[in-house]
């Protein structure tokens, strides 16, 4: 009886772990989200190329497909792309091993009937998670 209890109480306590690291990753998922949305509503290349992986696709509202090198261009001389200051509502993340998925509604904060659904896609490269791919599509 004793040492069924404490094999419960160990596989207890494993699953906790679990959870909360799961939890921990989730959390830097997020924070890199917000910060690509900062850094796409600033302009700022530096956090974005921090954030985003060098074969980063995205697909707009509109249908089209962009690189990174179409948004963020690696010649300084060119402007970065800009999105409209937008926050998240209601995001969800779900990690599969090294792969990160956020689910989330961008809301403009300078217009309340701006909203876009987004899906962006994170993977894990040196304990960082880089943004891989983003799709945008308006909501209906």
């Amino acid at each position: 009886m004793k040492t069924r209890l404490t094999l419960s109480a160990c596989v207890l306590l494993f699953f906790i772990a679990i959870s909360q690291a799961q939890q921990s990753e989730q959390d830097a998922v997020l924070q890199a989200t917000r910060s690509w949305l900062q850094g796409a509503s600033t302009g700022d290349r530096a956090g974005l190329n921090a954030i985003m992986d060098p074969q980063f696709i995205a697909t707009t509202p509109g249908g089209d497909v962009l690189t990174k090198e179409l948004l963020v261009p690696d010649d300084p001389t060119q402007a970065v792309q800009r999105l409209p200051a937008l926050d998240l509502d209601g995001p969800i993340v779900r990690l599969y091993k090294d792969t990160a998925v956020l689910m989330a509604r961008l809301k403009s904060t300078a217009d309340a009937k701006q909203v876009m659904n987004g899906t962006l896609v994170f993977a894990k490269r040196d304990n960082t998670w880089k943004l891989v791919a983003v799709h945008l599509s308006a909501q209906k």
